[in-house]
């Protein structure tokens, strides 16, 4: 009866699984992340040290590599929505030679740059690649990682496209002017009846018409078009210098890749009918580098799209050094029954950040350059609290999940955007062994801080290759490509005795 009543509270958990960015999950990946409480053999020294305690084989041995990128909505599409504009043609709007499709143009950018502000959209990137070892009551290695982000500075202030005459600045009114040799009609093709009423009434028919005709294939939402226009639109009304030419609007960049070396030890208490209780301890000497950047998205020399981000994440860098400590505890009930909990990085190892230049107009040369020389935020590794349970109802299958006690910090430039990215992992799953050589696994998980959904994982082992992934059943959009919103592999190679 016992072990019923935990199998099924177990159950009822999984569909509230997941793995967070930071607390990295080798050789779990399939079983939907979940490691404080199983036995993980020679990752001991990353998921639990107590696991130490209970050491099954004299020797194990695990190598491996993992990689894993995550994005979400309104930062990967809105960026190369952006590079197909003409932002030289939008910027220098021409009264007299300008049409409906400049008028598109400007609405486009101005929906664009709303769009990005309003959704903060974001890409996260990981690998690891451990090297561990374990010999009886103590665990070992090198685990080497990174984890990147990036996230959307918009500037929402310098909005107004100049005019061809030196001094002037854009209004409604030279809108609905260039737009003015298009027909009014009553039919619209991509804005709602209601959205277009809505705009006729408030700008001109003619501009109206311009807008709807100009986006119906642009990829823009027109719920985000409607919102920006009736925003937006009332800022080109009056003369101000505000405008396009002086836009900053640019994504930050920030990540940090580390070489771990930790060694811990575990020691077992008998606690008699009531089972054993491992406890067990890591210390660990972190060379951490930190990398920080910002690039501009508008008025540089370049059109920028969703690739390019990602491959200027390692530029610009600064390296440290610092000790880490984790502590945890494994309680064991019989041979079904393990409860785990594990405190990482409970001294708050920090390590420093480059210095990076930010986007400013220049008066002089009539640009905007990187010229600003501003502090890079230093990473630090704060205390990160988890438990786990796992489950063996037969010989033959493992039921595991995770939950973290605590709501973690990532390396997002959170303190530079406005908006950090946390990380509540709640994730688990299921292992078979059908065979001594075969082992299948299955599960999901799901960061409980965020809104990003569920992901599905599987694995399997099979001799001594072990294979595990993960993919999010929602998708984004990067280059005109629908792919999941969240992949990650991981592959390894180990053997005990």
């Amino acid at each position: 009866m016992k072990k019923m009543l935990a199998v099924v509270s177990l159950a009822l958990t999984m569909p509230l699984v997941a793995e967070g960015v930071e607390f990295q999950t080798p050789g779990s990946v399939g079983i939907g992340g979940a490691g404080v409480a199983r036995n993980n053999g020679a990752l001991t020294s990353y998921w639990n040290p107590a696991g130490a305690a209970f050491s099954k084989s004299t020797l194990a041995v695990n190598a491996g590599a993992g990689f894993g990128i995550r994005a979400s909505d309104g930062l990967t599409e809105n960026i190369d929505l952006l590079s197909t504009i003409d932002f030289d043609n939008v910027k220098d709007f021409n009264t007299t030679s300008a049409g409906a499709k400049e008028v598109g143009d400007v609405v486009k950018t101005l929906s664009i740059l709303n769009d990005i502000k309003t959704r903060q959209g974001n890409i996260a990137i990981n690998v690891i690649a451990p090297v561990s070892f374990s010999i009886k009551n103590i665990s070992f290695g090198i685990y080497g990682g990174m984890e990147g982000y990036v996230q959307p500075v918009a500037d929402m202030d310098n909005i107004r496209p100049n005019t061809e005459v030196a001094g002037t600045t854009l209004t409604v009114t030279d809108l609905v002017t260039a737009a003015a040799a298009t027909t009014a009609y009553t039919t619209p093709v991509y804005f709602s009846q209601a959205q277009f009423d809505a705009l006729t009434s408030a700008h001109s028919d003619k501009l109206a018409s311009a807008i709807d005709t100009q986006l119906k294939d642009s990829g823009i939402d027109p719920a985000t078009a409607f919102s920006t226009i009736n925003a937006t639109f009332p800022q080109l009304t009056g003369a101000n210098t505000n405008t396009l030419n002086k836009n900053t609007t640019s994504v930050m960049t920030k990540a940090f890749q580390y070489i771990e070396i930790p060694l811990s030890y575990g020691h077992p208490f008998d606690i008699g009918k009531k089972g054993k209780l491992g406890l067990g301890i890591t210390g660990k000497v972190i060379k951490g580098t930190v990398y920080q950047n910002e690039v501009l998205l508008v008025n540089g020399q370049d059109n920028v799209d969703a690739k390019d981000i990602i491959n200027d994440i390692t530029e610009n860098k600064k390296s440290s050094s610092a000790i880490g400590i984790d502590i945890g505890a494994l309680y064991k009930y019989e041979n079904w029954l393990n409860i785990g909990l594990v405190a990482k990085n409970i001294n708050s190892p920090k390590f420093e950040a480059p210095d990076y230049f930010t986007p400013k107009y220049n008066t002089s040369t009539d640009k905007i350059e990187l010229s600003e020389r501003v502090a890079g935020s230093a990473v630090e590794l704060k205390p990160q609290i988890r438990t786990g349970v796992a489950i063996e109802p037969v010989g033959w299958m493992t039921l595991a999940a995770d939950l973290d006690l605590s709501e973690n910090d990532t390396v997002a430039p959170g303190s530079v955007v406005g908006s950090s990215i946390k990380s509540r992992n709640f994730g688990g799953g299921f292992e078979v062994k059908p065979a001594s050589w075969l082992k299948v696994r299955g599960g999901a998980y799901k960061n409980l801080a965020q809104s990003n959904g569920s992901v599905l994982t599987a694995g399997f082992k099979l001799f001594l290759l072990d294979v595990d992934g993960a993919m999010a059943t929602n998708t984004f959009t990067i280059d005109g490509n629908e792919l999941p919103r969240e992949v990650k592999v991981n592959a390894s190679m180990s053997f005990s005795f």
